[in-house]
């Protein structure tokens, strides 16, 4: 594609809303940035000769800090907090000195497992959010 927009991937975007695709972008023709906040975004004037590559990644973004927020889906945090105290319950039951303490403990991170686990059985396969792969859209059958 002739251009006069250099890197064009930091100034265009895409979604998919029902059936139709939108690219848009926050650049004009000749290169030149939007000013206009109202209108910062709009349709794409370059001319489109040989289609569109659209890379979609599916890895999220490290947590470093306590103050990150997971980038999964929201409901999936607490399914998140339910492995990370199982983790932390299982710990404890092995640096436990009391065997009954311990076994305790393991009880508690038994439960937060099942949760884990019951969560990542319902929601795992059927979401479709920050899941990486092919996209399709298909109409519904009107037979």
């Amino acid at each position: 594609m002739a251009s006069n927009i250099k890197y064009p991937e930091d100034h265009a975007m895409w979604f998919v809303e029902g059936d139709k695709f939108a690219l848009i972008t926050d650049v004009d023709s000749s290169g030149d940035t939007t000013t206009s906040s109202r209108k910062k975004w709009k349709a794409i004037q370059e001319a489109v000769t040989d289609g569109v590559l659209l890379f979609y990644s599916g890895e999220p973004n490290d947590v470093s800090s306590i103050a990150d927020v997971p980038d999964v889906d929201n409901s999936m945090h607490h399914p998140l907090v339910d492995f990370v105290k199982r983790c932390l319950y299982m710990d404890k039951a092995g640096n436990a000195p009391d065997p009954n303490q311990s076994a305790v403990v393991m009880q508690m991170a038994n439960y937060h497992n099942q949760k884990w686990v019951e969560a990542t059985r319902k929601f795992g396969m059927k979401r479709r959010d920050k899941v990486g792969g092919t996209r399709s859209i298909v109409p519904p059958n009107l037979i």
